[in-house]
């Protein structure tokens, strides 16, 4: 399964993909992501850890918005939820996030992104004590509405 998620995440990001990502923590995980309209594949390099999230933003346009994400782990065959509450500021954005599930309560975490030209930088702590830092890349642009 290991093997088969990489390949997909390395056509895919060629051929449908609108971003590609790394992210790396300090309690040894890794993440590769692909993005591609509001869909994520995301699989975590040390265990094969796989998940398929869709997300949804609401007031992007705001100075606050929300973007509510729906995961669904592969291995665990498990759901979960991750509301993220974004301070939108001219040159960076600030979230908060909480994932959860019905029976199950996970870490909360907090980052900063830092988008520039086609890259965007992350910086982050979550609450079990592990700080995060990523790195993703626009592989197409979206195109501008004509009006």
């Amino acid at each position: 399964m290991r093997i088969f998620f990489c390949l997909l995440i390395t056509f895919s990001s060629f051929s449908f993909g609108q971003s590609i990502g790394w992210e790396g923590r300090t309690n040894a995980k890794e993440y590769l992501k692909i993005g591609f309209k509001g869909f994520e594949l995301r699989h975590r390099t040390d265990e094969g850890e796989n998940r398929l999230t869709y997300a949804r933003k609401f007031f992007k346009d705001k100075k606050v918005s929300l973007k509510i994400p729906i995961h669904y782990k592969f291995e665990k065959e498990q759901p979960t939820l991750e509301p993220r509450v974004i301070l939108n500021l001219e040159k960076f954005k600030i979230w908060a996030q909480k994932e959860l599930w019905i029976e199950e309560n996970y870490n909360a975490a907090f980052a900063i992104d830092y988008p520039h030209g086609d890259y965007s930088f992350r910086f982050g702590w979550d609450t079990s004590e592990t700080f995060r830092f990523g790195i993703s890349y626009k592989l197409k642009k979206k195109e501008k509405e004509e009006k």
